[in-house]
């Protein structure tokens, strides 16, 4: 039993050694291998050289190339910056237009409103008493829209409280609360585009 491990320990030796040095030879091949491929040294200049001039004429056709593209992508830029400054401008003055006739349609809204709780109230007073009272002033003033607008906005320029331009104008508050209210909404919207 002694001699069995006695052989396996001198194998196991062996196979050790052998192995260590397999793996030494093949580091100093391939160290010989490299000192033998070596080339000159001013063929690795010359080949550097050679390879930084070919780097650079890549470099100068690439930028040839991307020239022209980036040209036309500054004219594209440009184009597209003026077609945007357009389109605001439009949409500004759409925008104008329609707030202006939200505006129009509102005060016609309430007038109509009015006119028709008048109405009522003299169509249920005439029931009452039975007599039908002809009057002319059912009929809406004979200002246009935007005239009675522009009152309604040079009063309250002029410090003059809602009430008292609802009551002067013969319209309700409400009326004058939202022209009031567009027309600073508009100032606000002018002095955000500049």
């Amino acid at each position: 039993m002694i001699e069995s491990l006695s052989i396996e320990f001198w194998i196991a030796i062996l196979f050790f050694l052998n192995f260590f040095l397999v793996i030494f030879s093949f580091f100093i091949v391939r160290k010989m291998n490299r000192i033998n491929t070596r080339e000159p040294e001013h063929q690795i200049v010359s080949e550097s050289e050679e390879k930084s001039e070919y780097v650079s004429d890549s470099a100068r056709k690439i930028i040839s190339m991307l020239e022209p593209l980036v040209e036309e992508s500054q004219k594209a830029a440009i184009s597209f910056d003026k077609q945007v400054k357009e389109k605001k401008r439009l949409l500004k003055e759409l925008n104008d237009a329609l707030d202006s006739r939200v505006i129009s349609i509102n005060l016609l809204l309430s007038r109509a409103d009015a006119l028709q709780k008048k109405i009522q109230a003299e169509h249920k007073e005439a029931m009452e008493s039975f007599v039908f009272p002809v009057k002319n002033n059912l009929l809406p003033p004979s200002n246009p829209v935007l005239d009675q607008q522009n009152q309604i906005i040079q009063m309250y320029l002029n410090k003059t409280d809602i009430d008292t331009i609802a009551r002067q104008l013969a319209i309700p508050k409400g009326e004058v609360q939202l022209v009031i209210d567009l027309k600073n909404k508009f100032l606000a919207m002018e002095k955000d585009n500049r």
